[in-house]
C-alpha cells in the first residue's frame, strides 16, 4: 500500500494551487487527473481584478486577496522558473453617461479611490469606440492560466506525484480513504464542473456554464498595455494578439464552439474596436459555477476525510491563492475548517 498524506482529484486552478501549498509544507501528495475536453481552464480569463465592474464596488476582502495573489504567483514564478503573471491595468469603458456618473460618484464618495487610478477622456484611444470615456482600475493583473497549469503539470510529473487517469469511484473506499493501492489521510476533490457526478458532493448546487473565447489579431495594434472591459474582456497577450471573451451558456455543456457564441463575441467586439481585426481561433470550456456564485470549500458532513475545493468562479485567479492556503492550514492542523474558511465560502451553508 502506497501511503500519502493527501490525494487531490483534479488539476485545474484549485487543485494546482492546493498541490503547490501542500508540497511547500513537505506533505506527500498524489494528484489524480486526466486532461479532458471542456475544462474551465480553456476559457479562463486569468484576470486578477479587485472590482465588481457592474456595481463599481470592491470585491469582498479585495485588499487581502489581491496582495496575497501577487505574492503567491510571484513565488510560483520563481519556483517554476517561468513568467506567467503580468501586471496590467484594466480599462473599464463606459457604455453611457449614467454608468460614467455612477463610477465618478463612487470614486468621490466611497472607498473606490484605492482601485480607480484615473479616468480616461472620451475618444482618448483612437482604436476604441469610447464615446463616454472610461476608468483605469489598478492594481490588477493577467495570469496566463493555461501556461501556469501546464508548467505545474510538468512539475508534478517530475516529482512523480501525478497519476494521469480518470478517478474511479468504484476503486475508492471512503471510510478508510483508500484509492486503489493508495492510502491517504484525506482526499480533496477539485474536479471542476464534473463535481456534479461526484456521489459524495453532488448535493452541492452547481450551475455550470459553458464559455467561448476568441483569440484575435489586430494588425494595427502591436500591444496595448491595458485589459479592456465592456460587457466582454479584451486582453493583450503580445505579438498583435488578444484574447476576447466570454460567452455564458447553461444549456450546452460540451466543448463544441458554436455559431451563436462566435456571433455574440463579434458583435460585442465590434462595439469596442474601431479598427480591423482577424479571428485566429475560437475555443470553449465549462466553468464550475455555483448557484450563489461563491466557492465550495469544506469537509463532507458525514465522511470526515473527504474534502472539496471547487467552484472558484470568475474570481478564481484572485481568491484561489488565499483559499488554498486557508484550506491547507486546516488539512495539516486538523482544526475545524470553520476556523479558517468563512461561512460564505464554506459548504456548510448547504448542509
Amino acid at each position: 500500500m502506497n501511503k500519502v498524506d493527501f490525494i487531490i482529484v483534479g488539476q485545474g486552478m484549485a487543485g494546482t494551487l492546493l498541490a503547490h501549498e501542500l508540497i511547500s509544507a513537505n506533505k506527500k501528495i498524489l494528484i489524480i487527473d486526466k486532461k479532458l475536453p471542456a475544462s474551465s481552464s480553456r476559457v479562463a480569463a486569468g484576470m486578477i481584478n479587485p472590482v465588481a465592474m457592474k456595481r463599481c464596488s470592491p470585491v469582498n476582502s479585495a485588499e487581502y486577496y489581491l496582495q496575497n495573489a501577487f505574492k503567491v504567483y510571484r513565488n510560483l514564478e520563481l519556483k517554476l522558473k517561468a513568467k506567467f503573471l503580468y501586471s496590467k491595468p484594466i480599462l473599464k469603458l463606459f457604455a453611457n453617461e449614467d454608468i460614467q456618473n455612477i463610477w465618478k460618484v463612487k470614486y468621490s464618495n466611497e472607498d473606490m479611490d484605492k482601485y480607480i487610478a484615473s479616468f480616461s477622456a472620451k475618444n482618448e484611444f483612437p482604436f476604441l469606440e469610447n464615446s463616454y470615456g472610461g476608468a483605469i482600475v489598478e492594481p490588477s493583473a493577467h495570469l496566463d492560466v493555461s501556461f501556469f497549469l501546464e508548467l505545474s503539470r510538468k512539475f508534478f510529473a517530475e516529482l512523480n506525484v501525478l497519476s494521469d487517469e480518470i478517478f474511479s469511484f468504484d476503486s475508492f473506499d471512503q471510510m478508510n480513504c483508500i484509492y486503489k493501492d493508495n492510502l491517504a489521510e484525506k482526499i480533496i476533490f477539485c474536479e471542476g464542473h464534473r463535481l456534479q457526478s461526484n456521489p459524495f458532493f453532488n448535493y452541492l448546487p452547481m450551475t455550470p456554464t459553458k464559455g467561448e473565447i476568441m483569440k484575435i489579431k489586430i494588425p494595427s495594434l502591436n500591444f496595448f498595455n491595458k485589459m479592456i472591459s465592456k460587457g466582454i474582456y479584451v486582453i493583450p497577450i503580445g505579438n498583435f494578439e488578444y484574447v476576447v471573451g466570454a460567452t455564458y451558456n447553461r444549456e450546452d455543456l460540451s466543448d463544441r464552439v458554436t455559431k451563436e457564441g462566435r456571433t455574440f463575441l463579434i458583435n460585442k467586439l465590434n462595439s469596442i474596436l474601431s479598427v480591423d481585426y482577424e479571428i485566429l481561433s475560437v475555443s470553449a470550456g465549462v466553468r464550475p459555477n455555483v448557484k450563489d456564485r461563491r466557492p465550495l470549500v469544506g469537509v463532507h458532513p458525514e465522511f470526515s476525510k473527504l474534502f472539496v475545493f471547487n467552484g472558484l468562479g470568475s474570481r478564481g485567479v484572485l481568491v484561489g491563492p488565499s483559499l488554498s492556503q486557508e484550506l491547507t492550514s486546516c488539512l495539516i492542523s486538523g482544526l475545524p475548517i470553520e476556523d479558517k474558511i468563512k461561512g460564505h465560502n464554506n459548504i456548510s451553508r448547504f448542509n
